[in-house]
Parts: structure tokens; sequence; C-alpha cells
């Protein structure tokens, strides 16, 4: 499916304007609203949006022009919650995250070790580099009273984590039904020109493309914990351990139904969006 090209689009392709646009972007500081996400306003509701669709469409991703409906807005705030990291991230993270959620950006690659640098206080440099010598260098006093208190972090974000995903599964669902109704009637719609079209296909896939980021969101969060309980386990052994071990068990299976389950992509958005395999909890420890 070959982008609408526009007049607009035509400008922004210059070289590195998305990039200049994106610049002030980053000195936000945004206070905390619904979902978790940033208060209303013209730079969340206006300037990040218009950005980030036009710097999609300059790299190729589906991306529509259309206003959103209920549903496609309410996607969007159920994917905020799984597509960004934690407040308390190491610095840097979570305005890159942010951007990347707009797509100013394209999406980071994934960081195993991101959330348990994040509990464990550092270190805060350096992606993947977790280091207990430059932790302690950096941080040594720590920023948690005992180890104990870090297992039952881990449990409860996998909790919260876990009593979002029926949330996510029902609007996802709902979503791509109304737009099976939508590819459909685009041959019925009469005086329907090709940009009108493109820019309903476009939406369907950057539907589509949002749901799959997600449903691979499920799968780095999951790897995330799995990584920081181990990691525990190894640092300081403590009989929290069992039920953090059971919580991500639980989390991992019922993520593995929502794929299994998984939503009916339309079609013609295969090739630009791809889906998890299905996913088997597995305990931390495997013997042999």
């Amino acid at each position: 499916m070959q982008p609408v090209s526009t007049p607009i689009l035509r400008l922004v392709r210059a070289p590195g304007l998305a990039a200049i646009l994106a610049l002030p972007l980053l000195a936000c500081m945004p206070t905390t609203g619904d979902f978790g996400r940033p208060q209303q306003g013209f730079t969340n509701d206006v300037l990040l949006p218009f950005t980030g669709t036009v710097s999609a469409r300059m790299r190729g991703e589906p991306s529509s022009f259309y206003a959103y409906t209920e549903d496609e807005k309410e996607l969007r705030n159920r994917a905020w919650n799984f597509l960004m990291p934690e407040t308390d991230a190491p610095r840097g993270t979570w305005q890159e995250r942010n951007l990347a959620f707009h797509r100013i950006i394209p999406p980071r690659e994934h960081d195993v070790t991101l959330f348990h640098r994040t509990i464990m206080g550092g270190p805060h440099f350096g992606a993947r580099n977790d280091s207990p010598i430059l932790r302690r260098i950096s941080n040594p006093g720590h920023a948690f009273s005992s180890l104990v208190s870090r297992y039952n972090r881990v449990k409860d974000t996998i909790a919260a984590d876990h009593a979002l995903v029926p949330h996510f599964r029902l609007v996802a669902s709902q979503v791509i039904q109304a737009d099976h109704v939508r590819a459909r009637s685009l041959g019925q719609v009469g005086h329907l020109t090709e940009e009108q079209r493109n820019e309903a296909l476009e939406r369907i896939c950057e539907n589509a493309l949002i749901i799959a980021r997600v449903n691979w969101s499920f799968y780095d969060r999951a790897a995330q914990y799995r990584y920081s309980l181990e990691h525990l386990l190894v640092e300081g052994p403590e009989r929290e351990a069992i039920p953090s071990e059971r919580t991500l068990m639980a989390f991992e299976a019922d993520i593995g139904r929502l794929t299994k389950s998984a939503m009916q992509i339309p079609g013609h958005c295969l090739r630009e969006v791809e889906m998890p395999p299905v996913m088997t909890p597995r305990p931390l420890v495997r013997k042999g």
C-alpha cells in the first residue's frame, strides 16, 4: 500500500524536518492526566500527534490524517500504559519513549534490563548496562529499603499490567471489528476519492500496527519482569520470589491466550504488521 502524496507531505519530506519539529518537544515535561497520560493541551493533543503522523508517513509506516473514532482514542489511551516505561525509569528514557509513542521517532530497540535498572536505582546511563558495581558507585545509599520491597514491586507491577490486559483486549477487538466494516464499505460508498480511500486504508493498518506493538510490548514487559526476578534471585533469594513468580506466570499465560485468540488483523495490513508468537509461561529456574 503506497501512502498518498499530498502538498503538505511533499513539503515535510525535506531532510531532517521531522527531527527539527521534534526538538522543542523534548523539553516538554507534562503533568499526568487520565490513563497516566499527559494532561490535555495543544502540545499533547495537536502538535505531537500531527508531527508523529507526518514523521510516520515519511518512514513509510501506515498513518492517517482522518479523525479518530471514540474506540480509536480509547485504544491509544490503553496502549499508553504498555508502551511507556515507569515514571522513574533511567534518565531520558521516558521522553524518548514518549516521542516513539507519538511516532515522531521509530520505536526503540527492546532493553530487557530497563525495568530492573529502574527499580534497583540504576545504573541510569547506558542501555542494557546492568552493572551492580556501577549501581553502587552512582547510588551508594540505594533507592529502596530492602530486597523484599523489590520483589513486591515487581509483583505489584505485573499485577497492575495484568489487570489492564482485558480492557485492552476488548477495545482492540472493537476497533478491528469496526475496521472490517470500514474496509467492506469502501466499495459501496459513492463519490469516494482515491485520497479518501487511501486515508481509510492507512487508518485500518495504523490501528493494526498499534495493536501489534502493544502485543510485542506484552512480550517485552514479561521479559523485563522475568529478568528482574531472576537477577533478584541471584542477588538475594527471598521467600517473596514465589508469589512473584506465580504472578508472572499468570501474566504470561494471559498474554498467550490474547495472542492465540488474537486479533484478526485485516489481510491488506499483514505486510506492515507482524504479531508475536504465542507465549508459554515457564518457571524462573528450569532444571536440567
